[in-house]
């Protein structure tokens, strides 16, 4: 503090002087000045954002009104409602019926409670349907704020793990079921191939060792079947089975499937291969379509005790259609569908491994064809498929 005892009155007026123009010189702090930047800044950058907010936002009034969109237009999804619009159209006359319920029900609950309350619903919008969370909040006494938010990209997600969780499940079922059908189809020619093996080698059956024999080499046929069908499924699924594409001579193909099997049939059923066109050819894997051929042959031999099997082809325009068709059981109306699924049996305890119509359809479609049956219990069953004529 400085000593102002000798100054004179002169001198200490002269210092009161300077002291009082310091002092309104001197900018003190005042609060209004921020109130007043704070309103500047909102209004010079409020527009942009509100602009730079992905959600539509808007006004309703509590008749559910539409009053103002405060977003960008770019948020709006509602088609058919304008940003500039001033005609204050109502809500339900903006939106489908079915999707207005459930908006209404959001915002009369706010109106009820006073507390924001969060709804879903979906609109078609540019073509698509699109999922949207609406947020809805008091505004006031008077007005209610909607803040909605396209979550289709997350609906898409939920639903697409939904299915990938259904569709692991299946899949266990279906290994679950492949092993248990595996494990019997396996054990029934090996007991038989084992237990008429034993009766061979046994001297007191001389007599009949050759229907021994011979019902040990179906069942090893069965068995070799059986792992031929389960390769061919695991490297069809796996996308490694290979096909050879050649000119096949289908006449020759469907002959030597007739020499194989014509004595193979039941005593009393006649085996034909119809009047077909000799020299048609396709580009193809001559094997895989002998393949097919020989389970469909076989599966007609099986189920037809007495009649006829017919077998061919014909050329419709540029594919070539194959049927088999016999005069066997024919197929019950309820098992038609699930014929080529795994395991599709009509029999259960008829002999078979009852993958072969699914390798088959699994073959003609890699093949670029289709194939289907029409049957009928008692009056037969025809397959037809149908391959490229290259």
């Amino acid at each position: 503090m400085k000593d102002y005892k000798d100054k004179t009155k002169e001198e200490l007026l002269e210092i009161i002087r300077k002291l009082e123009e310091q002092l309104e010189n001197r900018t003190l702090p005042d609060s209004s000045c921020q109130d007043e930047d704070l309103e500047r800044f909102r209004k010079q950058y409020g527009k942009e954002i509100l602009d730079a907010i992905p959600d539509m936002l808007t006004v309703f009034d509590y008749n559910l009104d539409y009053i103002e969109l405060l977003s960008s237009p770019d948020t709006n999804h509602v088609e058919g409602l304008s940003g500039e619009d001033k005609s204050h159209p109502n809500l339900k006359d903006i939106v489908p019926e079915s999707e207005y319920r459930k908006i209404r029900a959001n915002m009369e609950k706010v109106m009820r409670t006073g507390c924001t309350s969060i709804g879903e619903h979906s609109l078609w919008f540019e073509g698509e349907m699109h999922h949207y969370e609406n947020l809805v909040c008091p505004l006031g006494d008077k007005y209610l704020l909607c803040m909605c938010r396209d979550v289709t990209s997350r609906v898409n997600a939920l639903r697409e793990l939904a299915a990938a969780r259904v569709k692991a499940e299946e899949s266990d079922r279906l290994k679950s079921a492949f092993l248990s059908n595996m494990s019997h189809e396996i054990r029934t020619p090996l007991n038989a191939i084992v237990g008429f093996s034993r009766l061979v080698i046994d001297p007191g059956h001389e007599g009949d060792k050759e229907d021994y024999c011979n019902i040990i080499e179906k069942n090893s046929e069965l068995l070799l079947c059986l792992f031929n069908d389960i390769l061919d499924l695991s490297e069809m699924e796996s996308g490694t089975l290979e096909f050879v594409r050649e000119k096949v001579n289908l006449y020759h193909a469907c002959l030597e499937e007739y020499d194989s099997h014509r004595l193979k049939v039941n005593k009393g059923v006649i085996l034909i291969l119809d009047d077909v066109d000799e020299e048609l050819c396709v580009m193809g894997d001559r094997m895989r379509i002998m393949q097919v051929l020989m389970n469909l042959l076989s599966n007609a031999a099986k189920f037809t005790p007495t009649g006829e099997i017919h077998f061919g082809y014909q050329l419709r325009g540029n594919i070539v259609q194959f049927y088999v068709k016999d005069t066997g059981i024919g197929i019950p109306a309820n098992r038609v569908a699930k014929i080529f699924e795994r395991f599709g049996k009509i029999n259960n305890f008829a002999q078979g491994t009852g993958l072969g119509l699914t390798v088959s359809r699994m073959l003609v479609e890699r093949m670029g064809g289709r194939i289907w049956v029409r049957s009928g219990e008692g009056i037969g069953t025809t397959f037809f498929f149908t391959l490229p004529l290259g």
